[in-house]
């Protein structure tokens, strides 16, 4: 599904927006109980954004998947037409393209916004992974090192104040490649996918009910992980 922020779309709805990207690893170490659960936070998560008045109109949600490919679930768009197909596990990890393409679409986005005169929040990227990258990382050998990529413009816009980055280890992944991202890191505990796709909507209602370019507390995240943000 992919939707163009037009005028009509900003006549119904000239809410600020929050855009953000979540990409989900559902490489073949996610088959069984991981992808499940995946599957029903991720749901989760996009009825209780639907069912709140302020974040239905102001959360601007894409979703990509990546495993064995990187692809895109959800584009951005009226939360009033989100429609999720099931997501499935198999293949490598490619987590350095998924990261580069969330970064394109979320400056994409941005320049539909100021095309059209909307005001929008920081963008988000979540990424959730379970494993070591298969297209870079830190024993990465010859070739096109994504990662790498990935991580010096994640980085930059961390540090430009331009993007808020959260990296969720999903066991048995680890920190090391994704501590090169420069976000923030939090394991989650067993498989509180749930758990933590309810903190993120939370977390997407408080920045809403801020106003864009003012600071904002986080909901505690131990419901999900032992790291306290």
């Amino acid at each position: 599904m992919s939707l163009i922020l037009d005028d009509k779309e900003l006549a119904i709805n000239p809410n600020p927006r929050v855009p953000i990207v979540i990409a989900l690893d559902t490489s073949g170490s996610m088959t069984g109980p991981k992808i499940n659960a995946l599957n029903k936070g991720v749901n989760l998560f996009l009825d209780t954004i639907l069912a709140d008045e302020i974040t239905r109109f102001s959360a601007d949600i894409a979703i990509l998947s990546f495993g064995p490919h990187v692809n895109k679930v959800l584009d951005f768009g009226d939360a009033e037409n989100i429609k999720l197909r099931a997501l499935s596990a198999g293949g490598g990890t490619p987590m350095g393209a998924a990261t580069l393409e969330a970064l394109s679409m979320l400056e994409d986005r941005k320049k539909q916004y100021k095309k059209n005169a909307v005001t929008y929040w920081q963008p988000w990227l979540v990424v959730m992974t379970d494993g070591a990258a298969t297209d870079g990382g830190l024993q990465y050998g010859n070739g096109s090192n994504k990662v790498k990529e990935a991580a010096i413009k994640t980085s930059k816009l961390i540090q430009d104040k331009k993007l808020i980055m959260f990296s969720i280890i999903i066991e048995p992944g680890t920190s090391d490649e994704l501590a090169t991202f420069g976000g923030r890191i939090a394991p989650l505990d067993g498989v509180k996918f749930e758990e933590f796709f309810q903190w993120l909507s939370q977390s997407v209602s408080v920045v809403s009910e801020s106003t864009p370019g003012t600071g904002f507390t986080l909901p505690d995240p131990q419901s999900w992980t032992s790291i306290d943000w």
